[in-house]
């Protein structure tokens, strides 16, 4: 994670606890680990980063990119600030908390369920439609015949594959408000909840059960891969993805309400 968005993080671990908060350099920008020590390095690579000496100028290049960033996803940094006081007050607090919680789970192993419920209650509000997390069904659907009957309503047939995942390879499904099912388009999301690695973001089996529906080829339907990250573009292969990279920044709340998303 690069220095602007670990800032990012931590102003947003800070309004966790508070609406407002002051966050002067020598005090905020020296990130704590888990131990209780204070990395005064922190601010340096802010510096470095944008290549200032001066953290007076870092800090509002910091906050100018993060602004671009969540702008260019159709949303808006979850609070406001004030430069001269570095005074920060909430904005969007279901956000912040979202971001706060999801920063606690990054490569915890027990966490990952939790990091999956978080992201399909966020996914929602970014879409019109039906959202399902498959493993929701799966709680009380213990077995395979139970479980390719609630895969039937989504237009599946009984040849998804089951392995030691045992949802198929879904993790959230997007049934789009276009269409019948099972001539329904469809978006996967798949959870990491780890920092974004091309490496572990194989959707093989998640493609070979898209094969397995009744109404539509597979191609049809897309494939995205949510990181417990934020996606930069340098961060991006220069080659075309076989899924869509999305991270934290995605899933922030959308500044035009989503009756109103009309191009003309």
């Amino acid at each position: 994670m690069t220095p602007t968005f670990q800032f990012f993080e931590d102003v947003c671990c800070e309004l966790y606890f508070s609406n407002e908060a002051v966050l002067p350099e020598d005090t905020f920008l020296s990130s704590v680990d888990e131990f209780g020590n204070r990395n005064e390095d922190f601010l340096r690579d802010l510096q470095d980063e944008y290549e200032e000496l001066d953290p007076q100028v870092a800090v509002p290049r910091a906050l100018s990119a993060l602004r671009e960033h969540f702008k260019a996803r159709g949303s808006d940094l979850p609070f406001t600030y004030d430069l001269p006081t570095r005074s920060f007050t909430v904005e969007d607090r279901p956000y912040i908390e979202f971001v706060a919680q999801a920063s606690g789970m990054r490569g915890v192993p027990r966490d990952s369920r939790a990091f999956e419920i978080a992201t399909a209650n966020r996914i929602s509000k970014r879409g019109l439609g039906s959202f399902h997390r498959t493993g929701w069904p799966r709680s009380k659907k213990k077995t395979v015949k139970e479980f390719n009957e609630y895969l039937r309503s989504l237009g599946f047939d009984n040849r998804v594959v089951f392995g030691k995942e045992k949802d198929g390879g879904f993790d959230i499904l997007w049934m789009l408000p276009l269409g019948a099912v099972p001539r329904r388009p469809i978006l996967s999301f798949q959870c990491k909840n780890a920092s974004y690695d091309l490496k572990n973001a194989s959707n093989l089996t998640t493609e070979m059960s898209f094969g397995c529906h009744q109404g539509l080829l597979e191609r049809v339907h897309t494939l995205c891969v949510v990181f417990n990250d934020y996606i930069e573009e340098r961060m991006l292969s220069k080659k075309p993805l076989p899924f869509v990279p999305l991270g934290l920044s995605d899933l922030a709340e959308p500044l035009v309400p989503l009756t109103n998303l009309v191009v003309l």
